[in-house]
């Protein structure tokens, strides 16, 4: 059995539980970059000190794409979403320009087990997060980058850490580099038209209930390598909160961990533990994604599978979540 402390994922909330957070009302939405206030879960924001934040968030008692999955487990990749909105929040409250966007260079989530979200005394899943910047590069007084150390509770108890490296870009720097890497402007999700893929992959087999949900068609599970191509659900509002220019982070790492739940089978009996990640450059809305990853047979209780996502031969990230097996699973 995988126990919390195995994953880095251990301690107690430092402030208290009546530490003065609300989670009364989402934060402007602005605030968290989403379109839409049901895709907003940060309830509160309170500054500590020159560089760490504590923040509160609930979970959505139900959710089209979050709670779309064959097991009744809190989604890992929600919480990875709560902790991004959160990652904003905090560098915002410490002085990073409202007008930046966040560039996320390299993360390490890591999660405990299910039983250890399962409310006690309420059906609402109540969290506090303490969130840290360190500061790697400072340009005129703002924060142009850093590493945002993140550590989430719920009921007192240490449920999740995050990690995660970044650049603050404004959107003129942004319109650079997307200029440097593309040599021509690009598509944006908002005038690409919902096509039907022949190859989409059965909801089932990467654990989803909801086609919307399913990110990966053209799959092949050979001897020794799975792989697959990104089908972009567009019509999909939780993943297309609003308009992109290029295949968000979101749906890279869903697209990730759907491979690897495609090559172990059984999704109800199993969980994501573990998530690390790294971007190399954009990858463009306009041209074929695809996903590899190693593969072989095992009977071991946690599978870190390194997946590979490629662009016209090129890499565009590589991201390797650990699916583990859920305690009722084990004998």
């Amino acid at each position: 059995m995988t126990e919390v402390s195995e994953i880095g994922v251990a301690g107690e909330w430092w402030l208290g539980e009546d530490t003065a957070l609300s989670f009364d009302r989402t934060i402007d939405r602005r605030q968290v970059h989403r379109s839409a206030v049901s895709e907003v879960f940060v309830t509160d924001v309170r500054a500590l000190g020159e560089s760490r934040v504590a923040l509160a968030a609930q979970l959505p008692a139900c959710h089209a794409y979050f709670g779309d999955h064959v097991s009744a487990d809190v989604d890992p990749l929600l919480v990875m979403e709560i902790c991004r909105q959160a990652g904003l929040a905090t560098a915002y409250e410490l002085g990073v320009s409202t007008d930046s966007v966040l560039a996320t260079e390299s993360w390490d989530l890591r999660i405990a087990e299910p039983q250890a979200w399962r409310a006690g005394g309420s059906a609402a899943i109540d969290l506090r997060i303490d969130s840290e910047f360190t500061w790697s590069r400072v340009r005129r007084g703002r924060p142009r980058a850093g590493t945002c150390r993140q550590r989430v509770f719920f009921e007192g108890r240490q449920v999740a850490t995050l990690d995660a490296a970044s650049r603050f870009l404004d959107h003129g720097e942004l319109a650079v580099v997307r200029a440097a890497q593309r040599g021509s402007p690009p598509p944006w999700t908002a005038d690409l038209a919902g096509r039907a893929d022949p190859e989409v992959v059965e909801p089932h087999v990467v654990g989803r209930r909801d086609p919307l949900n399913v990110v990966l068609a053209a799959l092949e599970l050979g001897a020794d390598e799975v792989s697959a191509r990104i089908a972009l659900p567009l019509e999909n509002r939780a993943l297309f909160d609003h308009s992109y220019d290029h295949v968000t982070m979101q749906v890279l790492v869903e697209a990730a961990r759907q491979l690897a739940t495609a090559a172990l089978g059984a999704p109800g009996d199993r969980y994501l533990a573990r998530l690390t990640g790294r971007f190399v450059r954009f990858a463009e809305l306009d041209s074929p994604v695809t996903l590899r990853a190693a593969w072989s047979a095992s009977e071991a209780a946690e599978r870190e599978f390194g997946v590979v996502v490629e662009q016209e031969g090129r890499v565009v990230a590589e991201i390797a979540p650990t699916i583990a097996r859920t305690p009722r699973s084990r004998s």
